[in-house]
């Protein structure tokens, strides 16, 4: 697509490869968490993104000390928008939504999503809702769990959630992988897929449940204990690698699986 707007840009740029993702979530300066960890999934399996920041932080929360915040809705909405507007993402197949500071920035996300979706009627969102796990309890506003199942759910083609995110997302506890089942098809869309990572586990293994209109799998990988933060980004941004380039969705979960474990067990060495 060609407009005047478009034209405006010509010649500005280095990189004129179409966006193949987007990608909004948390910025820090130092770790390998939220866009940092995405766009370097994606970028190096050859797939072009842009990053929107939600927040800004120097470093991880879990520090001392940490500087920054969430970015503020005008300059949030008005960078998606400019996106629109410039024509820069009309080519995007996926828009990857992980963590979120407040509650506006979903209904922000939705509108414009929607907005998007009139233009780029093939774009599909996939939502890694990025609230919390077992072992640091929930890291976010709680009324953003709320958001997220209000107003980005019911437009996500997929989501991640871990196994402590879609209780929440949910509304109950799942203690076994049937009940797993019953409360991720609660949230699947009717042409759509959730992965609920760190689904089950024992003293060797962590395992996904992987729920698509056409049955669930259940697929494991070695347990490598470590407290590095970032897999879920390092999961959902292969999963979408793997989806543009073919995968079926066990194939993508398969190889996201595999992604997450090796770059666990490089962080721990």
């Amino acid at each position: 697509m060609t407009s005047d707007v478009t034209a405006l840009t010509s010649g500005w740029e280095m990189d004129t490869r179409p966006v193949d993702v987007v990608v909004i979530s948390s910025q820090v300066a130092y770790g390998a968490v939220g866009n940092t960890a995405t766009s370097r999934v994606l970028t190096e399996a050859g797939h072009r993104c842009v990053q929107i920041p939600t927040v800004l932080l120097g470093t991880l929360p879990h520090y001392p000390t940490v500087h920054g915040g969430a970015i503020p809705d005008e300059w949030f909405s008005g960078i998606l928008q400019d996106l629109v507007d410039l024509e820069a993402v009309l080519s995007a197949r996926y828009v990857l939504v992980g963590y979120l500071a407040s509650p506006q920035q979903a209904q922000i996300i939705a509108a414009w999503f929607e907005r998007l979706r009139d233009v780029a009627p093939d774009v599909r969102m996939i939502v890694d809702p990025a609230m919390g796990d077992d072992d640091v309890g929930l890291y976010t506003d709680p009324a953003v769990a709320d958001a997220y199942a209000e107003h980005l759910v019911p437009l996500a083609s997929g989501l991640t959630p871990n196994r402590f995110e879609l209780e929440l997302l949910s509304g109950g506890e799942v203690s076994d992988v049937e009940l797993i089942r019953q409360r991720a098809e609660t949230l699947r869309a009717p042409d759509g897929w959730v992965i609920v990572t760190s689904a089950f586990s024992d003293a060797h293994h962590v395992g996904n449940v992987v729920v698509e209109a056409s049955g669930t799998s259940e697929l494991s990988n070695i347990r490598i204990e470590s407290r590095a933060k970032g897999a879920g980004d390092i999961f959902a941004a292969t999963v979408v690698a793997r989806l543009l380039v073919g995968d079926s969705l066990d194939e993508a979960a398969v190889f996201a699986g595999e992604a997450v474990a090796q770059a666990i067990s490089s962080a721990s060495v």
